[in-house]
């Protein structure tokens, strides 16, 4: 097939001009006539109805078929065609039928969609009238097609068909030509470009019985042209009726308005402004008066008018109004009158929800004769507040899953079931891994994204006895209720599965996990708080071991667990109250016994437990964040007491790997001597090896910033982890803390007395003091003072406790 021809060059070199005119005033006069027709049915009712649909569809059925089959006649393809009879007969009654059903779905509609359906049916009307048309036509040969611009004039018709009939419904003027020339525009649209679509030059001419010749069929369009514009006066002289039937109903309404207005121009002004609906019964119970918001708010047809009517049938027609079931309309009429007699008698009002958008209230007020008033007042928007601020009250705001007061109330549902029926219930902490990072990276609202959309994966996912609950941030609980381990384990693999499934959108893509502990009811607990609890303490469990993303409580392992919580809970106290207080462990010179400085230690005491050993609470407090606090605390309060002190003693303070890795613990100590006054000469902060391993560059430049302000830096426990000489390279330390585990034995252990040699030797040779810790007993020390030791301390020397400064004077002038 050669390479299409443009549809303008097609449409003025390829057709006879006249024939084309008269094509297009054929197409005119039918659309016109059809939308007039189309317009005066939709005003009609019952079988005029279906009358006038039908002779709106023989305007448009024949009006099609005439255009098509003039513009055929105007084409001009090099040769005669004949046509068939049977095949033409056919399009025509495809056009007429279809182009009908078209009609009488946009006459019924009640919408705008509707409109736009039925005027789309015509468009189908259009091109398959063409297409069955075209095959009308006796030739031989091959007939090619452009696909894409057969693919072109179906839609076109379809497109422009629903638009002509949107436009051409109502009652202006405007709309009625805009709908005919939007009609004729998709008559013609359709058919030309259906025509430039097809090749017939490889067609030649073919004579056949049963064919009628283009003469016969002028003759039958004529006629049906003829035919076409008397259906167009027709629609004119029944739109023009119309109209002015319309004026004169609306004269008569007016006059009638204004009689009416005379007589009860207040209290239609009362009723008519009113917010409620109201009517007036006598006392047979017949309807005497009411207000237009009487029948909107009941959702009753008030268009036949409701005065005289009983209350009775009122309530039928409320019932009938909200699509009642007829088989029980009886039954719930006698329901709803039995639950009015006793307000219409006595007075009272009732609430009724007719659905979510229509919920009233019922006043009645009984008169005294037997008569009574009734008010009907629309609470449907506060019944929606008042449902919200439930929902509000039991949901998360965020995911609109339920919160912690619902979930409470869910497991004491579950809980009696139970109890009642037998089974379990499993109590499932959830907490997603790595959910700070996803704030940190992407902000907050990809962090509300996860958490919507693991929200609403777990609301996919439930089923009879389950619940899911939000309790804030990224902590989720759930509660199965289970008779066997199977059907746990299976609840359990749907939220691991719901919780490592990839979350992506246009702007992010994160794969995220969680952690989930189970504790069972009554094995594990028999209240809310215990089982929620233990299902905590095997959800850290689970978060703290890398293999396992699911735990259940085992209270061996987990008791241990809830002990270094409840140990956070009271360090974090301890911190608010003040509940820490200082000892001082005296260190001396080992050659002269004199005292060179303190060694400040920490103590606490903690409540209900007595003394607890700072190695015991130190690694509780650097795991839940509370060393920080503790420390800062440490370093002023032992600056505070050294400043008050009568002999300029050093003091040496421990601090911490977490205090070390923050850059701010270089203004901590500045600060903390401006105000303490203390000369920075007279502090010492020891700090491990292991606390300067894990980022060596950071921690020694923030140590030798601290250094540069005067302040001594030990390092302490020395013999023990890594022990590098390299550490000792790069930092000029002023002091090596020899550790306590070498003094235990070095009197009777030739391997521990060539340790603290060697470790004395390297001090000697880098021109650093060591401080031995742990001096128990003499001979310990004269180990020391035979091997060149510099300082030590230990129970020898002095405990730690407060100073007495009376006694420590005292002693220091005798000697």
């Amino acid at each position: 097939m050669g390479p299409p021809v443009p549809i303008i060059d097609f449409f003025f070199k390829a057709h006879e001009p006249g024939l084309i005119l008269l094509a297009a005033t054929i197409c005119l006069i039918s659309s016109y006539a059809c939308i007039g027709l189309l317009r005066h049915a939709q005003r009609s009712i019952d079988h005029m109805r279906m009358v006038w649909t039908g002779v709106a569809a023989l305007a448009v059925g024949f009006g099609i078929w005439a255009t098509h089959f003039v513009a055929v006649l105007a084409f001009r393809p090099g040769f005669t065609l004949d046509y068939d009879l049977g095949l033409t007969t056919l399009s025509m009654l495809i056009a007429i039928l279809v182009c009908g059903a078209g009609i009488a779905v946009a006459v019924r509609g009640t919408s705008v969609w509707d409109h736009v359906l039925g005027g789309a049916v015509v468009g189908v009307a259009i091109s398959s009238m063409h297409y069955t048309g075209i095959a009308a036509l006796i030739m031989g040969g091959n007939l090619q097609w452009n696909s894409v611009l057969v693919a072109v004039s179906i839609p076109s018709g379809i497109v422009l068909g629903g638009l002509a009939f949107r436009t051409g419904m109502g009652r202006s003027l405007r709309g009625l030509f805009g709908g005919a020339l939007l009609l004729t525009g998709a008559i013609c649209a359709m058919h030309f470009t259906a025509m430039a679509a097809a090749d017939f030059s490889l067609c030649f001419p073919l004579s056949a019985n049963g064919s009628i010749d283009g003469f016969w069929l002028s003759v039958a369009l004529a006629f049906i042209s003829v035919l076409l514009l008397a259906l167009a006066l027709g629609s004119t002289v029944l739109d023009e009726a119309d109209r002015r039937r319309t004026e004169r109903e609306r004269d008569r309404q007016l006059r009638d308005a204004r009689r009416l207005s005379e007589v009860s121009t207040r209290l239609e002004l009362a009723l008519t402004n009113m917010a409620q609906g109201l009517a007036l019964f006598d006392a047979d119970g017949t309807l005497q008066l009411y207000n237009q918001r009487f029948p909107n708010l009941l959702g009753i047809d008030s268009t036949q008018g409701l005065t005289g009517i009983t209350f009775p049938q009122v309530c039928r027609r409320t019932l009938l109004g909200v699509d009642a079931d007829f088989q029980d309309i009886d039954v719930r009429l006698a329901e709803i009158l039995d639950s009015h007699d006793s307000l219409i008698r006595h007075g009272g009002e009732i609430v009724h929800k007719f659905s979510e958008d229509r919920v009233v209230q019922i006043s009645h007020n009984p008169v005294g004769d037997g008569s009574w008033v009734t008010t009907i007042d629309d609470i449907t928007e506060r019944h929606r507040s008042q449902r919200a601020i439930a929902h509000l009250a039991r949901h998360d705001g965020l995911t609109g899953l339920p919160n912690r007061a619902r979930f409470n109330e869910a497991f004491e549902w579950s809980l009696s079931k139970v109890r009642e029926n037998g089974g379990k219930i499993a109590m499932v902490a959830i907490d997603l891994d790595h959910f700070k990072e996803v704030n940190d990276s992407h902000g907050h609202a990809a962090g509300d994204l996860v958490l919507k959309t693991i929200a609403s994966r777990f609301n996919a996912l439930l089923r009879e006895g389950e619940v899911i609950a939000r309790l804030g941030g990224d902590e989720f609980a759930a509660l199965k209720e289970f008779t066997s381990m199977d059907a746990l384990r299976e609840f359990l693999a749907r939220l691991e599965e719901a919780l490592t499934l990839r979350i992506e959108n246009d702007e992010l893509t994160v794969s995220t996990g969680g952690s989930i502990g189970v504790a069972v009811y009554p094995d594990d607990g028999v209240d809310l708080s215990k089982l929620l609890s233990n299902a905590d303490l095997a959800m850290y469990r689970a978060k703290a071991e890398y293999d396992r993303a699911i735990c259940y409580y085992e209270q061996d392992m987990d008791e241990h667990a809830r002990h270094r919580r409840d140990m956070a809970r009271d360090l974090w106290t301890a911190v608010e109250r003040g509940g820490f207080y200082l000892a001082y462990q005296v260190q001396r010179s080992v050659s002269t016994g004199k005292v060179t400085g303190y060694e400040v230690l920490l103590r606490w005491k903690r409540p209900g437990h007595g003394d607890v050993s700072p190695a015991d609470f130190i690694p509780v407090a650097e795991e839940c964040g509370a060393i920080n606090a503790i420390g800062l605390w440490v370093l002023r309060t032992a600056c505070e007491d050294a400043a008050s002190w009568p002999e300029p003693y050093k003091i040496a303070v421990n601090v911490s790997g977490i205090q070390l890795a923050q850059v701010d613990l270089i203004d901590t100590v500045r600060n903390t001597l401006l105000v303490t006054g203390l000369t920075p000469g007279r502090l010492e902060l020891e700090v491990t090896e292991t606390a300067i391993i894990g980022d060596k560059q950071r921690a020694l430049h923030i140590l030798r910033q601290i250094k540069a302000m005067g302040v001594s830096i030990a390092i302490d426990d020395f013999g023990t982890g890594y022990s590098s000489l390299d550490t000792l390279r790069s930092f000029p330390f002023d002091k090596i803390k020899l550790d306590r585990s070498f003094m235990s034995e070095v009197e009777s252990d030739e391997q521990s007395k060539a340790i603290v040699r060697a470790i004395l030797a390297l001090g000697h040779s880098l021109s650093v003091p060591v401080l031995a810790e742990g001096v128990e007993t003499h001979e310990q020390l004269d180990v020391l003072r035979k091997e060149g030791c510099t300082e030590a301390q230990g129970f020898l020397l002095g405990r730690p406790g407060a100073i007495n400064w009376e006694d420590l004077l005292e002693a220091s002038s005798s000697a």
